[in-house]
């Protein structure tokens, strides 16, 4: 019987590299794709901020220059106004008259429109943006345009993330869910930790069966909601990194809303926001204005880290007033420098940019703060308290409050007078007068100005 005999070989272990090319095996070449490249970094897609509008000059005047520190009202329809001067606006004035149905007849785009247009046309022009229902858009009475979020909220937002508590979101659902909306039952309930409304509450809760215009009424409720919403989140998603970085970002979702609203470029030349550190009863109780809650206690480093992270954001945009101060009262000169210290130290870290701030100041307003005795018996104590304090006075400019009031007989003269005081305080002169008005009585006074010129020359002759 014969055997069989297997003779093993040892051979050397080969590798097969069948997936690469000139391996064994190797695929013919467009058998396998070559793998995909990453696609690159996606960057957050940038805001697009309205652009600077045209301005028909035509409607544009020159003040005289000793005048050139007069601050008359801006009103629309804004028409004729002179470009070398300041203005302030009023936010219910700019919206324009409402309807039957008491919605305002424009939309919120066209009064966005109107307030670029009238500001890009002269120097400057105070703007009121600090409360819900004081800022250019109206929450619910017509489409919004860029809501801002509430300074308190920020407020609010460090204090809940300096004790250590979760914060609360706001409740936020898709505009057309209506099941969603009703089911938030309480203004407590939809803005979580944040101050709430009850009226953007009942607004935003009630179905959107409702016949037109109440459904648009509705619906403008519900995208302020959800533009609060975002606003808030953004500090939310900032509380792991501590109350700093919440201020931070309640500040940086503040100053978006102010160039969404206006536009950068006009935001930085133009636009001179108005905050309300030091709101009266009336204005923290019934219209919710400044850095505080009524009824809510706030440690006061939260409002204070708040305060500091908001305005010196807001300044790194453009000029920013604070109001308002009563001279005359010792507390409040106080808070005033310490307020600009903290914003505009001399020393230690400088405020972001070249803007400046201007102090709105008083001597004793009425509980509405619409009328009352100006700054000028205490501004010049007042600057000299500035000087030796922590406060860079190249960025510094005052504005006395209430307005002048001019009228009656000889009101040309009035203007005169009353300009030519100011300006030796180096004070601008608040007026409650339009450009028309006013334009009529620079006329009166250059008249004046050459007939008296006309005889001083004649008597040297």
């Amino acid at each position: 019987m014969r055997r069989l005999v297997f003779i093993l070989l040892a051979l050397p272990v080969v590798a097969c590299d069948c997936g690469r090319e000139g391996g064994i095996g190797a695929a013919r070449s467009g058998d396998i794709p070559p793998a995909p490249e990453p696609p690159p970094r996606s960057e957050p897609a940038r805001p697009r901020f309205p652009g600077y509008p045209l301005v028909d000059t035509s409607h544009l005047g020159q003040a005289p220059a000793r005048y050139a520190h007069v601050v008359p009202r801006l009103s629309p329809p804004t028409g004729f106004r002179f470009r070398n001067l300041i203005y302030e606006a009023n936010n219910m004035t700019l919206r324009g008259p409402r309807g039957d149905d008491e919605f305002y007849e424009s939309t919120g785009h066209e009064i966005a429109e109107r307030w670029r247009e009238a500001a890009a046309g002269v120097r400057k022009v105070f703007v009121l943006r600090d409360a819900l229902f004081s800022q250019q858009d109206h929450p619910i009475d017509h489409d919004p345009v860029a809501v801002m979020m509430p300074p308190s909220w920020v407020s609010v937002a460090v204090a809940e993330a300096m004790g250590g508590r979760t914060i609360e979101p706001v409740q936020a659902p898709p505009v057309e869910d209506d099941d969603a909306w009703e089911a938030i039952d309480t203004p407590r309930q939809l803005f979580g930790s944040f101050p709430y409304s009850d009226r953007l509450h009942e607004e935003a809760t009630r179905p959107r069966t409702v016949l037109a215009p109440e459904r648009l009424r509705v619906t403008n409720a519900r995208r302020t909601v959800r533009s609060l919403a975002a606003d808030a989140q953004a500090m939310i998603d900032a509380a792991a990194d501590g109350p700093a970085a919440v201020a931070d970002a309640g500040a940086e979702r503040i100053s978006l809303s102010d160039r969404l609203y206006f536009g950068e470029r006009l935001r930085r030349e133009n636009i001179i926001l108005i905050s309300v550190e030091n709101p009266n009863g009336h204005e923290l109780v019934e219209e919710a204005k400044g850095l505080r809650v009524h009824g809510r206690d706030l440690p006061d480093e939260a409002v204070q880290l708040a305060l500091r992270a908001i305005y010196r954001r807001r300044l790194a945009d453009g000029d920013l007033a604070v109001e308002r101060y009563d001279l005359g009262r010792r507390e409040e000169r106080q808070r005033a420098i310490a307020m600009l210290e903290a914003v505009i130290p001399n020393e230690g870290e400088r405020a972001p940019g070249e803007s400046r701030l201007w102090l709105w100041v008083h001597g004793g307003l009425d509980a509405r703060g619409t009328s009352g005795r100006d700054a000028t018996p205490f501004i010049q104590g007042f600057r000299a308290d500035v000087a030796e304090a922590n406060v860079d006075v190249d960025r510094l400019d005052y504005l006395s409050k209430p307005h002048v009031r001019i009228g009656g007989s000889h009101v040309a003269m009035q203007l005169d007078a009353m300009a030519r005081r100011y300006g030796n305080l180096d004070l601008p002169l608040s007026l409650n007068v339009g450009s028309p008005f006013l334009g009529r009585l620079f006329e009166e006074l250059e008249e004046r100005r050459i007939r008296r010129e006309a005889r001083e020359r004649a008597q040297q002759e």
